[in-house]
């Protein structure tokens, strides 16, 4: 493991990040009934209010929460600096996102029941400007110096402005539906709303986080500096591009003009070209790891990178057979590819996977790393230390990985097929339940040791 250049001096209590972590499976636990009650319906479009529900239960649940819970751990050794103050922020930051995030399913939801929409989405848009919002401005507020980790937090500054954009395409969505379209915003600001969180809030962070952790946990070489450097504000211009076009395009009535078509279709492809190099880039500094042995997290980076390249490929390729063959996109459509089939892809088969790799790391290592700094240089404390794998077992990984790739592939068929919808919401259960219990079961032995530690200390 390569740990140098890293500060480990200010890291928050083991309790800041698990209280995220454990969040998380009770949200895949509502997406899991959201399949399960809705049926068939909800895979025929991504319209849907189930479906509404169900991708911000897993975007904002899911994902969200653990990436909050990891960069409050991962910034203080980044960047040597840690949020005053951190166990009521990150708290504060816990329950305004699961009240938030808990209002706005229920407001999908409630238009399947004729119930009313506007208090939901309100409470919602004010849990996530208090919390997420001033998480996101408390952590801008951190890391608004360069340090000597420029590149791996350059990226992730870029990863937080991307998600406050987020926020403000949300809060107009918002302010469309609650005042009667008094505001002329249309449904194409929806799309630049997936885009900025997908690949803006939540791809830029992981790419951040990746420059960093991979070298660190797998002893791979460093990301070549152009990738690293260059590739994540390339692909945030793009992104500001297309908005800027979109918006554009609206308001000045240029929809149709095949100029404006040109440079929207052109910043879509250098999107998907952006994120097929870093994809390739990630697969090849892996390869070239030096530890080269089984490694479960290895397996699901392997598994995060190849969807996204996949995604980004058919994407591109049903983009060019839409604008060059005419039919195309039913033919597309009856093979079962449309944009709802790639978006699941993208969330599960990238996003998803690239959570269970860094969170099978992110948990024993930080349990081994408390207890270590617990034992001080009392050697008695020091024999008591147990290693990662003591904490989680090899074993027990590959397993969670079993049921990740069972949830993947149930995930598949079911878009192919939706009758399969009941499988999916089984295996969805099984994976996050076994993660909850991976979990319990990491932070109940670290507690144990702990104790077992401060008695040791306490002897003469």
């Amino acid at each position: 493991m390569n740990l140098a250049g890293l500060d480990f001096d200010n890291i928050p209590a083991f309790s800041v990040p698990m209280r995220f972590f454990l969040a998380a499976p009770v949200f895949a636990f509502i997406s899991a009934l959201i399949i399960a009650f809705t049926g068939e319906s909800m895979w025929l479009t991504r319209w849907h209010p189930a479906t509404l529900a169900l991708t911000h239960a897993m975007v904002l649940g899911i994902i969200s929460m653990i990436m909050c819970g990891a960069i409050l751990q991962l910034l203080p050794v980044l960047a040597g600096k840690s949020l005053p103050h951190v166990k009521l922020i990150s708290t504060l930051t816990l329950v305004t996102m699961s009240l938030g995030t808990l209002s706005l399913i229920t407001a999908f939801l409630a238009s399947m029941f004729g119930l009313n929409q506007a208090l939901f989405f309100a409470v919602a848009g004010v849990s996530f400007t208090l919390g997420l919002g001033g998480f996101i401005g408390a952590i801008l507020w951190l890391i608004r110096q360069r340090n000597r980790a420029s590149v791996s937090i350059n990226t992730m500054r870029l990863g937080f402005i991307a998600m406050l954009v987020v926020g403000i395409i949300a809060s107009l969505l918002l302010a469309d539906y609650l005042f009667a379209s008094q505001f002329n915003i249309t449904k194409k600001l929806t799309d630049n709303h997936a885009s900025w969180g997908l690949i803006g809030w939540i791809s830029l962070v992981i790419m951040g986080v990746s420059f960093q952790v991979l070298p660190m946990f797998h002893v791979a070489p460093a990301f070549p500096l152009w990738c690293s450097r260059f590739l994540p504000s390339f692909l945030f211009i793009v992104l500001l591009t297309h908005t800027l076009v979109t918006l554009g395009m609206t308001q000045l009535a240029l929809i149709n003009i095949p100029a404006w078509q040109m440079i929207q279709s052109i910043c879509t492809t250098l999107l998907k070209l952006g994120l097929m190099v870093y994809a390739i880039t990630a697969i090849h500094c892996l390869n070239r790891r030096k530890r080269k042995i089984n490694d479960v997290s290895v397996t699901c980076w392997f598994i995060a990178l190849c969807c996204l390249f996949i995604c980004c490929v058919i994407s591109l390729v049903m983009s060019l057979m839409t604008n060059t063959m005419t039919g195309s996109e039913s033919l597309l459509l009856s093979l079962g590819w449309s944009p709802l089939t790639l978006a699941s892809v993208f969330i599960y088969g990238w996003i998803i996977s690239v959570i269970m790799a860094m969170i099978i790391k992110i948990i024993p290592f930080l349990a081994y790393l408390h207890l270590q700094r617990q034992c001080g240089f009392h050697m008695q404390a020091f024999s008591l230390l147990p290693n990662m794998h003591e904490l989680l077992s090899k074993s027990r990984m590959q397993y969670l990985l079993y049921s990740h790739v069972f949830s993947l592939f149930t995930l598949i068929i079911t878009l192919y097929n939706p009758a399969n919808y009941w499988l999916l919401s089984l295996a969805i259960m099984g994976q996050f339940g076994y993660l909850l219990f991976l979990m319990v079961s990491v932070s109940s032995r670290y507690r144990g040791k702990a104790k077992a530690i401060d008695e040791a200390l306490l002897l003469p």
